[in-house]
């Protein structure tokens, strides 16, 4: 990563080893679910429990943050999931791992994982403000590195999954946790910005207008609500995609974690190749268009899930489906870095990161209900209906001008 500060290349490194160890659990756990009862409605369940601290985290993530420092939050969080994630295989050893433990320590995985992500989104915010350096170059890349954890992940995973077992993987994940929390500390005397720096006092934490006045500024800026908007109804199309329908089709049809693991890998090669894009060439087209021409593909690429069938087939149309998609994220960071003041930002960025996960439980236990009915087939119409819809609804919502 030529011209970027060392600093800056630490993070985005640190970043792609916890990506890597999360997608290896969004294969282990589904998967180990689906061993164990073969019900797609109880993964649904069970990975719901999983995103409810992300809903919940509007209330306290940007508090923390702003209270205690970016770097603490960073440290803490990771440290947290480590032990959490640790206990998963520990507890299934000792044969005492059911599924409503499973839900809470899941729960406890999350608890601080979106303030954790807050806080190195605020470090890397600092450091390319403090360096004068391309946001959409860094972005990029940042986006592309985790996307490459996603296409290592899901083979790495069903590798040991294929050969050790199910419940080994989830180790790998728990040390990527710790190997996180230590490079955080080794770089924080490299760092320009003061990432431990408190920006609100505590008194004013507590007061109803912290978030109002964030949400105040997204609902008056009609760019950062509409795109808050699509990535809602996004979400809850997407993530019950890869985490509930996947291992559900790779289960039935192909009986195949192998499968699975380049399943998703297909889909990282789509999303890893399409942010590379966005880092390089980014900065010539609008987010309008980008957004436009991403979530269109997003759609008829779910509508060609029901046209064609076949494993490799599949393979093809889960790389479309990744493409379609790998630019939002750096699109959405872009948009709020340049947007939004650096007093507002932790908070907007908690807002964005709650909103959209907000319809996440919803999807995966309606997706959920829907694979275990007689319109099983239809679920990939159903989902490009869903996008479709959001796509006019944030055409309206965004009005004329950009």
């Amino acid at each position: 990563m030529r011209g970027i500060p060392f600093q800056i290349s630490g993070l985005l490194a640190l970043n792609g080893v916890s990506i890597l160890g999360n997608t290896i659990t969004e294969i282990a756990i589904p998967w180990l679910i689906l061993e164990v009862s073969g019900n797609p409605l109880l993964v649904a369940a069970v990975m719901s429990a999983k995103i409810v601290p992300l809903i919940f985290s509007i209330f306290f993530s940007a508090q923390l943050v702003d209270k205690y420092g970016a770097f603490r939050l960073s440290v803490l969080s990771d440290l947290v999931n480590f032990l959490s994630v640790l206990l998963i295989p520990l507890f299934y050893s000792l044969d005492v791992l059911h599924f409503y433990l499973l839900a809470i320590l899941l729960i406890f995985s999350t608890i601080l994982d979106s303030p954790g992500r807050l806080a190195k989104d605020v470090m890397l915010a600092k450091e390319i403000t403090r360096h004068k350096k391309e946001q959409e170059r860094i972005n990029g890349i940042n986006s592309t590195i985790e996307n490459i954890g996603d296409l290592i992940g899901p083979v790495f995973g069903s590798l040991i999954i294929a050969m050790l077992g199910t419940i080994n993987a989830l180790y790998f994940d728990a040390v990527s946790f710790l190997v996180v929390a230590s490079g955080i500390i080794l770089l924080k005397k490299h760092f320009v910005a003061d990432i431990s720096q408190a920006i609100e006092p505590a008194s004013s934490l507590l007061s109803y207008r912290y978030f109002f006045e964030a949400f105040g500024y997204i609902r008056a800026e009609k760019t950062l609500f509409s795109v808050l908007i699509l990535s809602s109804i996004i979400n809850f199309v997407i993530t019950p995609f890869l985490i509930v329908y996947l291992p559900y089709v790779n289960k039935i049809e192909f009986n195949s974690v192998i499968s699975l693991g380049v399943s998703i890998t297909c889909f990282g090669i789509g999303t890893t190749f399409s942010s590379l894009l966005y880092s390089l060439y980014g900065r010539r087209f609008s987010s309008h268009r980008i957004i436009l021409a991403g979530y269109s593909l997003l759609g008829l690429s779910f509508i060609s899930l029901s046209l064609f069938a076949g494993q490799y087939v599949l393979f093809l149309q889960l790389f479309a489906i990744g493409c379609s998609i790998g630019f939002a994220a750096p699109v959405e960071v872009t948009l709020i870095q340049r947007q939004v003041p650096e007093n507002l930002f932790s908070r907007i960025m908690t807002l964005f990161t709650s909103i959209r996960f907000l319809s996440v439980p919803i999807g995966y236990l309606c997706f959920g209900i829907i694979l275990n009915s007689k319109i099983a087939p239809q679920t990939p119409i159903i989902m490009a209906i869903m996008v479709l819809a959001g796509l006019l609804l944030y055409l309206r919502l965004r009005g004329k001008g950009e």
